[in-house]
């Protein structure tokens, strides 16, 4: 038996140092082809989770947190000088919100506030209406609001649909305004610097719509218009741009369409402008000399005054229908788009409502109100 294994011993054959190193060789490149696969297999999860994160936005978990920058939270910033302004034509209709001007008021009191109602129902109509609503909804109604304007109000309007656009005052010393109401008046002139926006139309809040404003910003008087710089007089102030835009209607103030305060004057509670910085620097240069204009209509005589027939920027008169002051029941029949009066009164300036006319703001209010159930009004 010993002798068998010893023989076998004997026989054994052992590697070689060459075999030895070709088999560590072998060894060596498969371990490494598995190494690549293990290498590769985990570069592809990596990318994966990577990928995954940009879809998500959350955080890989094999990202370990402290590698993770979190930028800081932007400081509160100032209200912004302009509105946004949405994707698509960059048209927009606006009004002015001023405080209530009742004496002693709570200003957060909304149901004695007939101006902040009035511009809930003008935001409605603009917006919300089957009837009245403009075709485009990505124009929106900019809703100008002075400091002294309360926040649940801001607040209502936004939860609405409109956009509020934080206002400062405009004022100087020289000024003395005649009524309480027409306090904020000066920051219309505010529109003209919002040059993000190709044409606006603006609307006091007592404008009420008859039918949809639908073709406006088409009317041929709302189109830009030529500089006559010859005719550019004294009273001119700073430089005039080549082109401009105001449209809008005569003003009604003596009570009567038919014998308006003046052929040429423009009511300065519904009209159409193309903004411009250097017009918006213009009007302003005004407001900072003293008794440049009359102050006994504010804004109104300062524009007129600007934009006045003989000067080199005379305002173009817009089709009479989109338009009219003191309504009658007739009006609606004719085709008049808006009616420009203080509908929730008997009694109101310049000339009373006719019952009928007046029980057609109540009836949108009452559908305003249903439509917004959800937000709360008194």
């Amino acid at each position: 038996m010993s002798k068998s294994w010893l023989s076998e011993a004997t026989n054994l054959q052992l590697p070689s140092a060459a075999q030895s190193t070709k088999q560590y060789i072998s060894q060596w490149i498969h371990n490494k082809r598995f190494l690549r696969l293990v290498a590769a297999s985990f570069t592809f999860l990596v990318i994966g989770l990577l990928y995954y994160n940009t879809l998500t936005g959350t955080v890989p978990a094999l990202v370990p947190s402290s590698s993770i920058i979190t930028p800081p939270a932007p400081a509160a910033s100032a209200a912004p000088a302009a509105p946004p302004v949405p994707a698509g034509p960059k048209y927009a209709f606006a009004t002015l919100l001023s405080p209530n001007y009742l004496k002693d008021v709570d200003q957060t009191d909304i149901a004695s506030d007939e101006y902040f109602l009035s511009t809930r129902v003008l935001n409605y109509q603009l917006r919300a209406s089957n009837h009245t609503k403009y075709a485009d909804s990505n124009v929106p109604f900019l809703v100008m609001c002075p400091p002294n304007v309360a926040q649940n109000k801001r607040d209502i309007l936004a939860a609405e649909g409109a956009t509020i656009v934080p206002v400062p005052h405009i004022m100087a010393d020289w000024i003395k305004v005649p009524l309480p109401t027409w306090v904020e008046m000066l920051d219309k002139l505010l529109l003209w610097s919002y040059t993000d926006y190709e044409k606006i139309l603006y609307l006091d809040a007592d404008v009420y719509l008859v039918e949809s404003l639908n073709g406006i910003f088409e009317d041929a008087a709302a189109q830009d218009h030529e500089v006559s710089v010859e005719k550019t007089h004294e009273n001119d102030v700073g430089k005039l741009p080549k082109e401009y835009t105001l449209a809008g209607v005569v003003d009604g103030g003596s009570g009567s369409r038919e014998n308006p305060m003046s052929a040429n004057y423009m009511n300065a509670g519904f009209f159409l402008i193309s903004p411009d910085k250097m017009l918006y620097d213009h009007l302003m240069a005004f407001v900072d000399r003293p008794d440049s204009f009359s102050v006994s209509m504010m804004e109104q005589n300062l524009i007129n005054d600007v934009f006045k027939q003989d000067g080199p920027m005379p305002w173009k008169k817009m089709d009479p229908k989109w338009d009219t002051s003191c309504p009658e029941p007739e009006d609606v029949k004719k085709g008049y788009k808006t009616i420009h009066s203080k509908l929730w009164k008997v009694k109101a300036s310049p000339c009373d409502i006719d019952p009928v006319i007046g029980r057609m703001w109540y009836k949108t209010l009452g559908h305003m109100e249903s439509h917004y159930a959800q937000i709360p009004l008194r």
